[in-house]
């Protein structure tokens, strides 16, 4: 596999980029994102790649973190979805948005990509469940967006308590699923210590 390439920024058009490689032009086809954000041609620049294989063709897919490539290699596996429909939303969710949408099986979202339509979207939804949590465990509980803003407040005054960031982490899991948007910083401080209260009893 090749895992990334590093050369001369040779052009950008129609969502893909050429670069030079030691006097070797390589084809990558980029989500438009990330094209965006890339330097002026004639700069040196480094895109984490995909080698995606068929009978046919050889086709590299680029993308700006091992994040988004692992991402991509996700959506491919998922039933119906193709490396134009994957490009497309990744183009239209971020990262953390996508774990959001996936936890709280918001499959309507998803429609706002073009080629997913109503079952697609339900099958997606189903088949990522579970499967992002490993790529986004460094986002912690008051930072993923299917938490209630409460709950930022709420974590960093368990740490200033004296508990630890795992302890706090864990519980605050737990509790992520079951409370409504409304609930305040003090309930959730509550909820959180009678919880941490009954692990140290246990």
């Amino acid at each position: 596999m090749i895992a990334f390439v590093r050369g001369v920024l040779k052009g950008i058009e129609d969502g893909q980029v050429l670069l030079d490689v030691d006097g070797i032009g390589y084809e990558v086809l980029v989500p438009s994102g990330l094209a965006r954000t890339l330097p002026a041609v004639g700069r040196e620049v480094e895109i984490h790649t995909y080698l995606y294989v068929r009978e046919d063709c050889l086709q590299l897919y680029g993308f700006l973190s091992a994040q988004d490539r692992a991402l991509f290699r996700l959506l491919l596996r998922a039933p119906g979805i193709g490396p134009k429909v994957a490009l497309s939303i990744l183009d239209t969710f971020k990262g953390e948005e996508l774990f959001g949408i996936v936890s709280r099986g918001d499959a309507h979202s998803l429609q706002r990509v073009p080629g997913v339509g109503a079952k697609s979207a339900q099958r997606l939804v189903l088949e990522l469940k579970g499967k992002l949590d490993g790529l986004f465990e460094a986002a912690l509980p008051e930072q993923r967006p299917d938490s209630p803003p409460a709950f930022g407040e709420a974590f960093q005054a368990l740490l200033a308590l004296g508990y630890s960031r795992q302890e706090v982490e864990t519980v605050m899991k737990r509790m992520a699923g079951g409370q409504s948007a409304a609930i305040s910083v003090s309930g959730l401080v509550r909820s959180a210590l009678r919880d941490l209260g009954k692990g140290k009893e246990e």
